[in-house]
């Protein structure tokens, strides 16, 4: 047995294998960036034949909502086979070696089981929809909805070969020795055996008279708990974020409707969850942030800021939070920001002296700013969810205050450390030439903010729309640079592809989520729950604060997002809380958990820049963090400072 072991191993090492694997991921990638590519084409058709031709594209639209579904999906599977899905080890971490295997093990079989559904459901869809043709191009709805197979294929492909990898039959390197475990059967059994058995527990739970009993006299009780328990396990063990949102769905759901016709309806539901033309805004604006990304813009940036960080006591921590909301708002992501800004921050701080823990802990709170400056991914996704009661313009107007909020909270520390340290401000200025030039230097870049929000403003465009344009005028301006190359480019495509695929999946996986929540009037549940402390409206909000702060904590903001949001939106909304208001107090506090451990992906990547351990740049964060959240109340119980620019506009 052990000769027959070692022979498998051997065989799945050869280099052909491998090659082949790669060749697929390549094809795989190229697949989606020319896809992205051929949506940038269509969203550009659209917008020249609206506002030019005067006679607006219906095929490009139809195009566009069905690409953007194929993208997401495709993406997602390609996801698993690089293991870039959002997920939460700490259980994992913190295992011996040989727990931490089977663990490891048991994620990747429910992953796979999960795969398998979406294979089942998807064939399932395509035989009944084959008939059913889309409104314009007449293609058969069946064959659009054959996606759902190819991502659980997909899906099944990886995890087999994450078993393979933990059972030692396949490294990632062909060239590595060939280990001799002795227990990675056993260690498999141990954790099929562990699936098999929750799996037979569940079903046999879920028909059991006392849970028809729970069910039939507290339905939405039960239900809460259920959902909230089996998204918690799902997380504490480390699988994937969407698996657990789908799976906590799922088993909500079944609940009141037999899991025999609840699984087949899985992949059809996260489809038709995706097929909304209002999600096109997050790739595109994602992608124009990442051209912008390759062209030098940040070295731009940060010489404009010197303008005005220059001048205050510790210029080179205020310099860093004005360069990192000024990139921000370009690239609507935190991490990007802390990477780009502090990779070119930190040399030239260590360089002068300054201190790195607490130029580590500036360039973290202050990254996170830049995604409440519009235009802003997580405030489309809110508009999102709300299904449109928040308008993104809306949003992207109620964003600016607040944004500088949290950024001013970060240069009023750094400004009392640096007078108290004895960091002065730079002793040399430019000359009003020089100046001008850095601001020219700069200027184009941030045109694009002032031409996309002007534009939605004026209604020469909508907003998803913008976010196309936006799209065209990055790649102008890489022409102009000469930053980027097209291979460059092809891996840029590539790149957001990946990371639109793993935030809509989780949307598409929460579709479950929000589906079962619904059903079982969960968040009728919940708001009872809080008024029964109190119905004060100042409570209700501070709770939901403490909450949000708290989850911050320990998830990342899109999942957060997901989840509370459909849970909250309606107890604030029925209190009288403006929904646009509402967007920012959860998008402000989901921001904060970005740098607060053990989930602080900006914290970690600020960390892992300048060298500096988190224990040494917690005390120098602390009292940022409690200033930003100062600035949180302020925002929550002045609903003005959100409110004032949108309503000045009208919107």
């Amino acid at each position: 047995m052990a000769d027959e072991t070692f022979t498998a191993s051997a065989a799945l090492r050869t280099p052909t294998v491998i090659k082949w694997g790669r060749l697929i991921e390549r094809t795989i990638g190229l697949f989606l960036a020319i896809l992205l590519a051929l949506m940038v084409v269509a969203i550009t058709w659209q917008v020249v034949s609206r506002y030019i031709l005067s006679t607006p594209s219906v095929y490009s639209e139809e195009f566009l909502r069905f690409s953007l579904i194929w993208l997401g999906m495709i993406a997602a599977g390609y996801c698993f086979l690089n293991a870039r899905h959002m997920s939460l080890p700490l259980l994992v971490d913190i295992l011996p070696p040989r727990p931490q295997r089977v663990l490891k093990l048991i994620n990747a079989e429910l992953s796979l089981i999960f795969g398998a559904i979406l294979v089942w459901g998807g064939a399932i869809s395509f035989m009944a929809n084959s008939r059913m043709r889309t409104p314009m191009t007449q293609i058969p709805m069946g064959w659009l909805q054959s996606v759902l197979i190819l991502c659980g294929i997909m899906i099944i492909c990886a995890e087999i070969i994450r078993i393979l990898r933990l059972m030692d039959l396949l490294p990632v390197d062909p060239q590595a020795p060939t280990p001799r475990t002795g227990a990675t059967i056993f260690n498999l059994l141990v954790a099929s055996g562990i699936v098999f058995l929750l799996g037979a527990g569940v079903v046999t739970l879920w028909q059991s008279d006392w849970m028809a009993g729970n069910v039939r006299n507290a339905l939405e009780l039960t239900s809460t708990i259920v959902l909230f328990t089996t998204f918690a396990v799902f997380l504490v063990i480390g699988s994937p974020i969407a698996i657990g949102l789908a799976f906590a769905g799922v088993l909500t759901l079944g609940l009141q409707i037999d899991l025999e016709i609840m699984m087949p309806t899985v992949g059809e539901t996260m489809f038709n969850g995706l097929d909304s033309f209002g999600f096109l805004a997050l790739p595109f604006f994602i992608l124009a942030g990442n051209i912008m990304n390759a062209t030098g813009l940040a070295r731009r940036l940060i010489d404009f800021a010197m303008l005005i960080g220059g001048r205050i006591p510790g210029s080179l921590w205020q310099t860093n939070v004005l360069a990192n909301m000024l990139f921000g708002t370009l690239s609507g992501s935190g991490i990007a920001s802390a990477t780009a800004i502090g990779g070119i921050i930190n040399p030239v701080a260590r360089e002068k002296g300054y201190n790195m823990a607490m130029t580590t802990a500036v360039n973290a709170a202050s990254a996170p700013s830049g995604m409440l400056i519009p235009p802003s991914g997580a405030l489309i996704v809110y508009s999102l969810i709300t299904g449109g009661s928040a308008s993104i313009i809306a949003l992207f107007m109620a964003g600016y205050l607040p944004g500088l909020i949290m950024g001013l909270s970060v240069m009023l520390v750094a400004y009392w450390y640096a007078k108290k340290n004895g960091y002065e401000a730079e002793s040399t200025r430019p000359t009003r030439s020089e100046a001008f030039g850095l601001f020219l230097r700069a200027a184009p870049s941030l045109l694009l903010v002032v031409i996309v929000i002007a534009g939605i403003l004026g209604g020469a465009f909508t907003a998803i729309e913008g976010s196309g344009i936006a799209v065209v005028y990055s790649l102008l301006l890489a022409l102009i640079y000469k930053g980027l190359t097209p291979r460059g480019l092809l891996e840029i495509l590539r790149d957001t592809s990946v990371v639109t695929g793993s935030i809509l999946f989780l949307i598409a996986a929460s579709t479950m989520m929000s589906w079962s929540m619904t059903y079982a009037s969960i968040p009728e549940t919940v708001r009872v729950l809080m008024t029964s402390v109190s119905d004060n409206k100042i409570v209700i909000l501070l709770m939901i604060n403490v909450i949000l702060l708290i989850v911050g904590v320990f998830m990342d903001m899109s999942p957060a997002m997901l989840i509370f949001t459909p849970i909250f939106y309606p107890i604030v909304t029925a209190l009288g809380v403006d929904p646009v208001h509402f967007g920012v107090i959860l998008i402000y506090n989901l921001a904060l958990g970005l740098v607060t451990p053990p989930v602080g992906t900006v914290l970690f990547v600020s960390c892992s820049i300048s060298g500096e351990p988190i224990a040494k740049v917690i005390g120098p964060l602390l009292p940022i963090f409690a200033l930003q959240t100062a600035g949180l109340l302020l925002i929550t119980f002045v609903p003005a400072i959100s409110l004032a620019i949108p309503r000045l506009f009208g919107l």
